[in-house]
């Protein structure tokens, strides 16, 4: 069984195009009846792992809210933070029942009693497609659990599950260190279950009798575009990007706080055997005309923008690495340079309140690998011919 049999193009707004299934549709194709024992069971032989990035086992998740006692909320987190990435957004107009079935099943399967679609402030798209859904879910007599959509702030942070938890308890949307897991004491000191949308989808195609784990969502960008693929884990990775247009020098994967690889040494692998360097579900094409270095350049500056400001590694440490690749990306670079984001790489790594600092550090890290050979293009007096007005998607061009 299939989430989107064909590839869906996202638009600028990050609006997919195509229709979006009704409840008579979705019910005809994926009947769902099955005993929560059973499809814990089910969940953990499929062996199904998170697909927000974290690939934490979601049976092992389940089991830490079921021995909390139960009663607590199941979250469908949407709000996608990475800018390159558009799965989720496209789930929840597409196929919002597939996700709200998810949800539900999670929640029985858990003993939860309430369920949550944290959006993104400006997710419109996805939110009128969900409150459609509930509706329509109403007026059909379906028997849900109570489910609310709240929003966060459209910031890169905001999607992150502590900090999702701590903004639904009255505080900030903004990542902080736990040492309870939020599935124990969550929301409001709640058992808490925070599902990535597609995580939830195929907790749905689960319940059907299907196998939840052979598929694999995908958000490629490349020169024509963005869209969201889904992938059988033995396709090759070359002929899905070549088949959306894209003539790559090197791929971006698992966003901005991924890993570039060379195109060479990923193209001919299987989307299973990359599936963690693709985290959340994203690969960027870059161009053979486009400069790597000011890509990554812009994205550092994103990221330390992005930052929570909450630590010394995020308030300074990025801001530095910034500062250092918008002169190297500038054709400015110094000698010592390197050596610089080298040191303060080392400074930062390991030592943030959260991981969006090792995030920046591993993509800035594969970046000055992938792209050794055109530094010397951005030293002073040396002219780099690449292309340099090329914006990823979220992020301007210098």
């Amino acid at each position: 069984m299939s989430i989107f049999t064909t590839p869906v193009p996202i638009d600028s707004r990050r609006v997919a195009v195509d229709s979006t299934e009704s409840l008579a549709d979705h019910r005809g194709a994926r009947p769902v009846a099955i005993d929560p024992t059973e499809l814990l069971a089910r969940i953990s032989e499929s062996g199904l792992r998170g697909y927000g990035g974290a690939f934490f086992p979601v049976a092992r998740k389940w089991q830490t809210a079921i021995d909390a006692g139960g009663r607590g909320i199941v979250v469908a987190n949407g709000a996608e933070s990475e800018p390159a990435s558009a799965k989720d957004a496209s789930l929840l107009q597409l196929r919002p029942h597939l996700v709200l079935d998810g949800l539900n099943a999670a929640a029985q399967a858990t003993g939860s009693v309430q369920g949550i679609v944290w959006l993104h402030r400006g997710a419109a798209h996805s939110r009128v497609a969900v409150e459609r859904a509930i509706v329509e879910r109403r007026a059909a007599g379906v028997v849900d659990i109570p489910v609310r959509i709240v929003e966060g702030p459209d910031r890169y942070l905001s999607g992150e599950s502590s900090a999702i938890v701590r903004a639904l308890s009255g505080g900030p949307a903004l990542p902080q260190s736990r040492s309870v897991p939020a599935a124990t004491s969550g929301v409001d000191d709640r058992p808490t279950l925070v599902h990535n949308v597609e995580t939830l989808a195929r907790v749905s195609l689960a319940t059907a009798g299907h196998d939840p784990s052979r598929t694999r969502l995908l958000t490629v960008t490349t020169t024509s575009g963005q869209s969201v693929i889904e992938a059988q884990l033995d396709d090759t990775l070359g002929p899905l990007v070549s088949a959306l247009g894209g003539d790559a020098q090197a791929v971006l994967m698992g966003g901005y706080g991924g890993t570039w690889r060379r195109w060479d040494d990923v193209a001919t692998r299987t989307v299973g055997e990359v599936e963690k360097l693709t985290s959340a579900g994203i690969v960027i094409a870059l161009p053979r005309s486009t400069c790597g270095i000011a890509v990554t350049a812009q994205i550092v500056q994103y990221l330390a923008d992005s930052s929570a400001r909450q630590c010394g590694p995020c308030l300074f440490g990025l801001d530095e690495l910034a500062e250092v690749m918008s002169r190297v990306a500038g054709g400015r670079a110094r000698r010592t340079d390197v050596t610089r984001l080298q040191r303060i790489s080392a400074t930062v790594s390991g030592r943030g309140a959260c991981h969006h600092p090792d995030g920046a550090l591993r993509m800035l890290g594969s970046a000055l690998d992938v792209f050794a050979a055109d530094l010397p293009a951005h030293r002073r007096r040396s002219r780099c011919a690449r292309r340099h007005d090329i914006a990823v998607p979220g992020v301007e061009a210098a």
